[in-house]
């Protein structure tokens, strides 16, 4: 990892073997919708769709076909606190895809006539959402329990502020948050580091910040939201179900012992608790999962399930005995070594995954200037004992923080 002049950090990562012919790069902003204004509720992921329709010395269709027409793939993404641009291509085409990158954050025409077309697309995408409760729900949800606070809005914003996005917000936007010091690029290709930096400098240390950068809204912690048991009617034939509340945010060094219960008590594997309780011992739900996001100065874990209406009662019921056990009994030592045996094994084969591994190091890179290496995580998970889990389940599982939304 290295620094650049104007401050923005590259990170370089090598494939384990010579001569891998394909090549994952990504430019990560410290900025989503959180930083926004109230009135700007969702310009950043209107900008990110804007990013793919032209640029200073590129046409959107050559944006969009650079790549692809070599068998890459050129694509981005929006959330609370980051946007990323993305592509994986051919290792040959690497300068190619760098140059591509830095010039649709850096020089982005926003073209009037574009941005007209390209609001009417996002607002298309707000309105499918409405049916898929399944996903919708989660956004209520965090609405609900960050009520007040930018985190609490939804990421695509508002059919209402997109249709007063002017231009100039757009680049004020860009101008407020694409600075270089708060951006990161990570890069996995094979090619010898004095390389990879020779084509960080040439494509990415010319842009500076302009004048007047950096005076952009501070991130303020959202307040704690009374408990609420929130239920709306919704014309669905199942019921869905969002049960969750607050947790650790990024800082917090309990943050990997909350994933670990997490991951025990509702995570992919077949295996985990929540599973196992509704669905194969009393058959009330098709689906039921949980899952924990850590912000940058707060966090929420979430226990979703979906089944039919005369059966919530009774599932709720259920996920809040299963929360009690986890706060009343510790795990036994061989509980404890064969949760850690699934968990460490699903963070290796996720780590396997090059892209994700590589967006992971630029995140971690943007919030803590570093990375833990493989053998450091080990060691963390291994330390964890059945003491510190029923310390954190009780502090994150207590009946003063289970908030629930149900879509009837």
């Amino acid at each position: 990892m290295f620094t650049l002049p104007n401050g923005m950090r590259c990170v370089h990562r090598r494939p384990g073997r010579q001569g891998a012919q394909v090549a994952h790069l990504a430019l990560t902003i410290g900025a989503g919708t959180r930083d926004e204004a109230a009135t700007q509720h969702g310009v950043a992921h209107l900008v990110e769709h804007l990013l793919f329709k032209g640029t200073e010395r590129r046409s959107a269709y050559r944006v969009n076909s650079l790549l692809e027409n070599a068998g890459g793939e050129l694509n981005a993404f929006t959330t609370k606190e980051e946007t990323v641009v993305h592509a994986t291509l051919l290792r040959s085409e690497f300068r190619k895809g760098v140059d591509l990158l830095s010039d649709m954050v850096f020089r982005s025409r926003f073209d009037a006539r574009e941005i007209d077309k390209e609001r009417e697309v996002v607002i298309d995408e707000i309105n499918s959402y409405k049916d898929s409760p399944a996903e919708l729900i989660f956004d209520d949800f965090e609405e609900l329990l960050f009520a007040g606070s930018p985190l609490g809005r939804n990421i695509l914003g508002t059919p209402r502020n997109l249709k007063r996005a002017t231009q100039q917000q757009l680049k004020a936007y860009v101008a407020g948050h694409y600075r270089p010091d708060r951006i990161v690029f990570s890069a996995s290709v094979e090619m010898p580091h004095s390389r990879f930096r020779e084509i960080c400098e040439r494509y990415l240390a010319p842009f500076e910040a302009a004048d007047g950068e950096g005076l952009t809204a501070e991130r303020r912690v959202p307040e704690r939201q009374p408990l609420f048991d929130v239920v709306r009617h919704k014309s669905t034939y199942q019921t869905h179900c969002l049960l969750g509340g607050y947790g650790y945010d990024l800082h917090d060094e309990q943050r990997l012992r909350l994933a670990f219960l997490i991951n025990l008590l509702g995570g992919p594997a077949s295996v985990s608790r929540l599973n196992m309780l509704l669905r194969e011992k009393h058959a009330l739900t098709y689906n039921v999962e949980a899952g924990y996001v850590p912000y940058s100065d707060s966090g929420i874990y979430t226990i979703y399930l979906g089944c039919e209406r005369d059966k919530v009662e009774q599932s709720i019921e259920l996920v809040r005995a299963e929360l009690r056990r986890l706060r009343e009994t510790k795990l036994t030592t061989v509980q404890l070594a064969r949760a850690k045996r699934q968990f460490l094994g699903q963070w290796i084969l996720s780590s396997e995954n090059t892209e994700n591994l590589m967006l992971g190091v630029a995140k971690s890179v943007l919030i803590y200037n570093g990375f833990e290496q493989a053998g450091e995580v080990e060691a963390k998970i291994g330390a964890i004992t059945a003491e510190e889990l029923l310390e954190t389940a009780n502090d994150i599982f207590n009946e003063n923080n289970f908030y629930s939304l149900i879509y009837r």
